[in-house]
Protein backbone atom coordinates (compact mmCIF):
# COMPACT_ATOMS: atom_id res chain seq x y z
CA UNK A 1 0.00 0.00 0.00
CA UNK A 2 1.17 3.42 -1.43
CA UNK A 3 1.73 6.80 0.63
CA UNK A 4 -0.27 9.71 0.48
CA UNK A 5 2.18 12.12 -0.58
CA UNK A 6 0.94 15.93 -0.58
CA UNK A 7 3.02 18.57 -3.21
CA UNK A 8 2.80 22.34 -2.87
CA UNK A 9 2.42 24.15 -6.08
CA UNK A 10 5.82 25.67 -5.04
CA UNK A 11 7.13 22.14 -4.99
CA UNK A 12 5.55 21.22 -8.60
CA UNK A 13 6.98 24.45 -9.91
CA UNK A 14 10.52 23.68 -8.40
CA UNK A 15 10.13 20.01 -9.73
CA UNK A 16 9.48 21.55 -13.33
CA UNK A 17 11.98 23.67 -13.46
CA UNK A 18 14.55 20.53 -12.29
CA UNK A 19 13.95 18.29 -15.48
CA UNK A 20 14.58 21.27 -17.40
CA UNK A 21 13.35 20.93 -20.96
CA UNK A 22 12.11 17.16 -20.29
CA UNK A 23 9.03 19.85 -18.85
CA UNK A 24 8.47 21.47 -21.71
CA UNK A 25 8.01 18.34 -23.70
CA UNK A 26 5.65 16.59 -21.03
CA UNK A 27 8.39 14.61 -19.51
CA UNK A 28 9.11 14.29 -15.72
CA UNK A 29 6.64 15.31 -12.96
CA UNK A 30 3.60 13.18 -12.78
CA UNK A 31 -0.18 14.72 -13.54
CA UNK A 32 -1.17 13.41 -10.24
CA UNK A 33 1.45 15.63 -8.65
CA UNK A 34 0.15 18.68 -10.47
CA UNK A 35 -3.46 17.63 -9.76
CA UNK A 36 -2.37 17.36 -6.03
CA UNK A 37 -0.94 21.04 -6.13
CA UNK A 38 -4.02 22.43 -7.71
CA UNK A 39 -1.47 23.19 -11.39
CA UNK A 40 -2.13 22.08 -15.03
CA UNK A 41 1.46 21.92 -17.14
CA UNK A 42 -0.20 22.18 -20.75
CA UNK A 43 2.48 22.06 -23.90
CA UNK A 44 2.08 22.47 -27.26
CA UNK A 45 4.43 22.71 -30.54
CA UNK A 46 3.02 24.25 -33.78
CA UNK A 47 4.93 25.34 -36.85
CA UNK A 48 5.20 29.23 -37.13
CA UNK A 49 7.84 32.00 -37.72
CA UNK A 50 9.12 29.04 -40.14
CA UNK A 51 10.28 27.16 -37.10
CA UNK A 52 8.77 24.66 -34.36
CA UNK A 53 7.39 27.00 -31.77
CA UNK A 54 6.99 25.19 -28.20
CA UNK A 55 5.14 26.67 -25.75
CA UNK A 56 4.41 25.57 -22.30
CA UNK A 57 2.31 26.74 -19.48
CA UNK A 58 1.86 25.88 -15.57
CA UNK A 59 -1.76 27.51 -14.57
CA UNK A 60 -4.30 26.57 -11.82
CA UNK A 61 -6.82 26.09 -14.75
CA UNK A 62 -6.43 23.34 -17.41
CA UNK A 63 -8.80 24.91 -19.97
CA UNK A 64 -7.47 28.13 -19.23
CA UNK A 65 -4.31 27.18 -19.96
CA UNK A 66 -5.06 25.52 -23.55
CA UNK A 67 -6.91 29.60 -24.41
CA UNK A 68 -3.86 30.95 -22.89
CA UNK A 69 -1.82 29.09 -25.33
CA UNK A 70 -4.09 29.21 -28.57
CA UNK A 71 -4.04 33.66 -27.40
CA UNK A 72 -0.14 33.27 -28.18
CA UNK A 73 0.11 31.51 -30.71
CA UNK A 74 -2.27 33.80 -32.30
CA UNK A 75 -0.40 37.15 -31.03
CA UNK A 76 2.69 35.28 -32.93
CA UNK A 77 1.06 35.23 -35.87
CA UNK A 78 0.13 38.81 -35.84
CA UNK A 79 3.78 39.91 -35.39
CA UNK A 80 4.70 37.41 -37.93
CA UNK A 81 2.68 39.31 -40.11
CA UNK A 82 4.49 42.78 -39.55
CA UNK A 83 7.63 41.65 -39.28
CA UNK A 84 8.37 39.05 -41.81
CA UNK A 85 10.28 39.84 -44.93
CA UNK A 86 8.43 36.55 -46.91
CA UNK A 87 5.13 38.11 -46.84
CA UNK A 88 5.16 40.87 -49.56
CA UNK A 89 1.68 42.59 -47.38
CA UNK A 90 3.93 42.77 -44.69
CA UNK A 91 5.00 45.94 -43.07
CA UNK A 92 8.88 45.05 -43.77
CA UNK A 93 7.62 43.54 -47.32
CA UNK A 94 5.97 47.11 -48.58
CA UNK A 95 9.33 48.68 -46.78
CA UNK A 96 11.45 46.44 -49.14
CA UNK A 97 9.19 46.92 -51.97
CA UNK A 98 8.75 50.63 -51.77
CA UNK A 99 12.28 52.21 -49.63
CA UNK A 100 9.65 54.23 -47.32
CA UNK A 101 7.12 53.15 -44.67
CA UNK A 102 5.06 55.91 -42.94
CA UNK A 103 3.21 54.87 -39.78
CA UNK A 104 4.98 52.02 -39.40
CA UNK A 105 3.47 49.59 -36.51
CA UNK A 106 5.23 49.96 -33.40
CA UNK A 107 6.65 46.70 -33.00
CA UNK A 108 8.49 47.28 -36.27
CA UNK A 109 9.91 50.40 -34.36
CA UNK A 110 11.11 48.89 -31.85
CA UNK A 111 12.89 45.91 -33.31
CA UNK A 112 14.83 48.09 -35.84
CA UNK A 113 16.09 50.44 -33.45
CA UNK A 114 17.33 47.81 -31.31
CA UNK A 115 18.93 46.01 -34.43
CA UNK A 116 20.21 49.50 -35.04
CA UNK A 117 22.01 50.17 -31.35
CA UNK A 118 23.69 46.92 -31.79
CA UNK A 119 25.09 47.46 -35.23
CA UNK A 120 27.24 50.21 -33.59
CA UNK A 121 28.15 48.43 -31.15
CA UNK A 122 29.02 45.92 -33.36
CA UNK A 123 30.95 48.30 -35.24
CA UNK A 124 28.71 46.62 -38.00
CA UNK A 125 28.99 42.99 -37.36
CA UNK A 126 25.00 42.96 -36.73
CA UNK A 127 23.39 44.60 -40.00
CA UNK A 128 19.52 44.01 -40.45
CA UNK A 129 20.56 45.34 -44.22
CA UNK A 130 22.39 42.34 -45.11
CA UNK A 131 19.08 41.01 -46.81
CA UNK A 132 20.44 41.28 -50.00
CA UNK A 133 23.73 39.43 -49.87
CA UNK A 134 21.93 36.56 -48.14
CA UNK A 135 18.99 36.53 -51.16
CA UNK A 136 22.28 36.38 -53.28
CA UNK A 137 23.83 33.54 -51.46
CA UNK A 138 20.54 31.64 -51.66
CA UNK A 139 19.84 32.39 -55.00
CA UNK A 140 23.12 31.15 -56.32
CA UNK A 141 23.07 28.21 -54.65
CA UNK A 142 20.13 27.21 -55.94
CA UNK A 143 19.56 27.60 -59.03
CA UNK A 144 23.86 27.22 -59.56
CA UNK A 145 25.24 24.82 -56.46
CA UNK A 146 27.86 27.46 -56.05
CA UNK A 147 28.48 30.33 -54.14
CA UNK A 148 28.26 34.01 -55.54
CA UNK A 149 31.17 35.11 -57.59
CA UNK A 150 33.64 38.11 -55.97
CA UNK A 151 32.28 40.39 -58.40
CA UNK A 152 28.33 40.11 -57.28
CA UNK A 153 29.34 40.22 -53.71
CA UNK A 154 30.65 43.44 -53.92
CA UNK A 155 28.35 44.96 -56.49
CA UNK A 156 25.46 43.60 -53.48
CA UNK A 157 27.79 44.90 -50.93
CA UNK A 158 27.66 48.51 -52.42
CA UNK A 159 24.13 48.81 -51.21
CA UNK A 160 24.22 46.95 -47.72
CA UNK A 161 25.07 49.32 -44.45
CA UNK A 162 22.81 49.92 -41.63
CA UNK A 163 23.66 53.78 -42.23
CA UNK A 164 21.14 53.82 -44.98
CA UNK A 165 18.66 52.99 -42.51
CA UNK A 166 16.69 55.64 -41.03
CA UNK A 167 14.34 55.88 -38.39
CA UNK A 168 12.48 59.11 -38.25
CA UNK A 169 9.39 59.04 -35.59
CA UNK A 170 7.04 56.64 -37.06
CA UNK A 171 8.73 56.79 -40.71
CA UNK A 172 10.99 53.90 -41.88
CA UNK A 173 13.55 54.48 -45.15
CA UNK A 174 15.84 52.95 -47.02
CA UNK A 175 17.95 55.61 -48.48
CA UNK A 176 19.03 53.15 -51.56
CA UNK A 177 16.24 51.53 -53.47
CA UNK A 178 18.01 48.05 -53.89
CA UNK A 179 18.25 48.37 -50.05
CA UNK A 180 16.13 45.42 -48.25
CA UNK A 181 16.34 44.60 -44.43
CA UNK A 182 15.92 40.77 -42.86
CA UNK A 183 15.11 40.88 -39.50
CA UNK A 184 15.70 37.24 -39.34
CA UNK A 185 18.69 37.61 -36.68
CA UNK A 186 16.53 39.69 -33.94
CA UNK A 187 12.41 39.47 -34.92
CA UNK A 188 12.08 35.48 -33.81
CA UNK A 189 13.69 37.29 -30.19
CA UNK A 190 11.11 39.77 -30.33
CA UNK A 191 7.86 37.47 -30.96
CA UNK A 192 9.29 34.94 -28.25
CA UNK A 193 9.43 38.05 -25.31
CA UNK A 194 6.26 39.46 -26.66
CA UNK A 195 4.29 35.73 -26.01
CA UNK A 196 6.06 35.11 -22.42
CA UNK A 197 4.76 38.99 -21.68
CA UNK A 198 1.30 37.75 -22.31
CA UNK A 199 1.35 34.96 -20.80
CA UNK A 200 2.50 35.97 -17.36
CA UNK A 201 0.06 38.73 -17.59
CA UNK A 202 -3.05 36.40 -18.29
CA UNK A 203 -2.00 34.77 -15.12
CA UNK A 204 0.38 32.23 -16.26
CA UNK A 205 2.80 30.60 -12.95
CA UNK A 206 5.37 29.11 -14.95
CA UNK A 207 6.06 29.85 -18.90
CA UNK A 208 8.73 28.74 -21.18
CA UNK A 209 8.78 29.80 -24.45
CA UNK A 210 11.10 27.85 -27.53
CA UNK A 211 10.90 29.06 -30.89
CA UNK A 212 13.91 27.01 -32.86
CA UNK A 213 16.34 27.68 -30.45
CA UNK A 214 15.32 31.30 -29.10
CA UNK A 215 13.99 30.56 -25.62
CA UNK A 216 12.84 32.99 -22.76
CA UNK A 217 11.01 32.22 -19.43
CA UNK A 218 8.99 34.26 -16.75
CA UNK A 219 10.65 35.60 -13.95
CA UNK A 220 10.38 33.04 -10.92
CA UNK A 221 10.91 33.76 -7.15
CA UNK A 222 14.51 31.59 -7.03
CA UNK A 223 17.25 29.93 -8.74
CA UNK A 224 15.33 26.45 -7.62
CA UNK A 225 12.52 27.17 -9.83
CA UNK A 226 13.97 27.93 -13.20
CA UNK A 227 14.07 26.27 -16.09
CA UNK A 228 17.25 24.06 -16.92
CA UNK A 229 18.20 24.96 -20.61
CA UNK A 230 21.04 22.53 -22.48
CA UNK A 231 22.80 24.45 -25.12
CA UNK A 232 23.61 22.42 -28.54
CA UNK A 233 26.53 21.17 -29.74
CA UNK A 234 27.65 22.53 -33.01
CA UNK A 235 28.44 19.68 -34.54
CA UNK A 236 26.56 16.95 -32.45
CA UNK A 237 22.78 16.65 -32.91
CA UNK A 238 22.37 15.16 -29.83
CA UNK A 239 24.72 16.68 -27.67
CA UNK A 240 24.68 19.64 -25.94
CA UNK A 241 27.90 21.84 -24.58
CA UNK A 242 26.51 22.41 -21.42
CA UNK A 243 23.35 23.70 -19.34
CA UNK A 244 22.11 26.92 -18.36
CA UNK A 245 19.35 28.34 -15.54
CA UNK A 246 16.77 30.62 -17.34
CA UNK A 247 14.68 32.41 -14.88
CA UNK A 248 13.29 35.58 -16.87
CA UNK A 249 14.93 36.94 -19.48
CA UNK A 250 16.28 34.50 -22.59
CA UNK A 251 18.78 32.49 -24.64
CA UNK A 252 19.55 32.51 -28.45
CA UNK A 253 21.92 30.38 -30.35
CA UNK A 254 23.10 31.21 -34.12
CA UNK A 255 25.18 28.94 -35.88
CA UNK A 256 27.01 27.99 -39.23
CA UNK A 257 24.84 24.79 -38.97
CA UNK A 258 21.21 26.23 -38.61
CA UNK A 259 21.17 26.63 -42.82
CA UNK A 260 24.00 25.50 -44.29
CA UNK A 261 25.19 25.80 -47.85
CA UNK A 262 27.39 22.83 -47.86
CA UNK A 263 28.24 20.47 -45.72
CA UNK A 264 31.72 21.47 -44.67
CA UNK A 265 29.68 24.22 -43.09
CA UNK A 266 31.73 26.74 -44.70
CA UNK A 267 29.03 28.75 -46.88
CA UNK A 268 26.16 29.18 -44.80
CA UNK A 269 23.21 32.18 -44.17
CA UNK A 270 25.30 34.35 -41.37
CA UNK A 271 26.88 36.64 -43.22
CA UNK A 272 29.64 39.29 -42.19
CA UNK A 273 27.85 42.45 -43.69
CA UNK A 274 31.68 43.94 -43.57
CA UNK A 275 33.08 41.66 -46.61
CA UNK A 276 29.37 39.88 -47.79
CA UNK A 277 31.08 36.88 -47.11
CA UNK A 278 30.34 34.24 -44.23
CA UNK A 279 31.90 34.12 -40.74
CA UNK A 280 34.63 31.82 -40.95
CA UNK A 281 35.74 31.54 -37.25
CA UNK A 282 33.16 30.36 -35.11
CA UNK A 283 30.49 27.35 -35.36
CA UNK A 284 28.35 28.72 -32.41
CA UNK A 285 27.22 31.38 -30.03
CA UNK A 286 24.92 31.40 -27.47
CA UNK A 287 24.07 34.16 -25.81
CA UNK A 288 22.25 34.76 -22.14
CA UNK A 289 20.83 38.27 -21.93
CA UNK A 290 18.05 40.17 -20.69
CA UNK A 291 15.89 39.37 -23.51
CA UNK A 292 15.67 36.01 -25.88
CA UNK A 293 15.29 39.48 -28.77
CA UNK A 294 18.88 40.64 -27.06
CA UNK A 295 20.00 37.54 -26.87
CA UNK A 296 19.23 36.89 -30.61
CA UNK A 297 20.89 39.91 -32.32
CA UNK A 298 23.85 39.38 -30.08
CA UNK A 299 24.78 35.49 -30.65
CA UNK A 300 24.08 36.83 -34.22
CA UNK A 301 26.85 39.70 -34.07
CA UNK A 302 29.41 37.90 -31.86
CA UNK A 303 29.14 34.35 -34.35
CA UNK A 304 30.04 36.95 -37.24
CA UNK A 305 32.90 39.28 -34.90
CA UNK A 306 34.68 35.83 -34.07
CA UNK A 307 36.37 34.70 -30.94
CA UNK A 308 38.56 37.76 -29.86
CA UNK A 309 36.57 40.62 -30.95
CA UNK A 310 32.99 38.20 -29.99
CA UNK A 311 33.80 38.17 -26.68
CA UNK A 312 34.96 41.34 -25.95
CA UNK A 313 32.12 42.29 -27.45
CA UNK A 314 30.03 40.31 -25.26
CA UNK A 315 31.92 41.76 -22.17
CA UNK A 316 31.02 44.92 -22.98
CA UNK A 317 26.97 44.62 -22.81
CA UNK A 318 25.39 44.77 -19.34
CA UNK A 319 23.74 41.40 -18.06
CA UNK A 320 24.87 39.38 -21.32
CA UNK A 321 26.54 36.58 -21.00
CA UNK A 322 27.72 33.83 -23.82
CA UNK A 323 30.49 30.30 -24.77
CA UNK A 324 31.68 30.36 -28.27
CA UNK A 325 32.18 27.39 -29.89
CA UNK A 326 35.41 27.82 -32.62
CA UNK A 327 35.38 25.68 -35.66
CA UNK A 328 37.80 23.16 -33.81
CA UNK A 329 35.58 22.56 -31.41
CA UNK A 330 37.72 24.94 -28.68
CA UNK A 331 35.21 26.94 -26.04
CA UNK A 332 35.38 30.39 -25.48
CA UNK A 333 33.29 31.81 -22.41
CA UNK A 334 32.87 35.77 -21.75
CA UNK A 335 33.75 37.43 -17.91
CA UNK A 336 30.85 35.10 -16.10
CA UNK A 337 29.86 32.32 -18.21
CA UNK A 338 31.72 30.13 -15.85
CA UNK A 339 29.56 30.53 -13.00
CA UNK A 340 26.12 30.33 -15.10
CA UNK A 341 27.13 27.27 -17.12
CA UNK A 342 27.15 24.18 -15.99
Amino acid sequence: MSESVSISRRDVLRITAGVGLGAAFGLGVSREAFWRAGLHRVSETRVQMGTLVNITVVHPDNAGAHEMIDSAFLEMERLEAVLSRYRPDSAVGRLNAEGLLEHAPSPLIEVIELALEVSRRSSGAFDVTVAPLVELYGSTFDRLGRPPTDREIDETLSYVGHDGLVVTGSTVTLEDRRMAISLDGVAKGFVVDRVVDQLSAKGAQRVLVDAGGDMASNRSSGRDEAWTIGIQHPRRKEATIGRVQLSGGGVATSGDYFRSFTPDHRHHDILDPRTGRPAQELSSASLLASSAMIADALSTAALVLGPVDGIDFIDGFQGAEGILVSKDGSQLLSKGMGKRLG
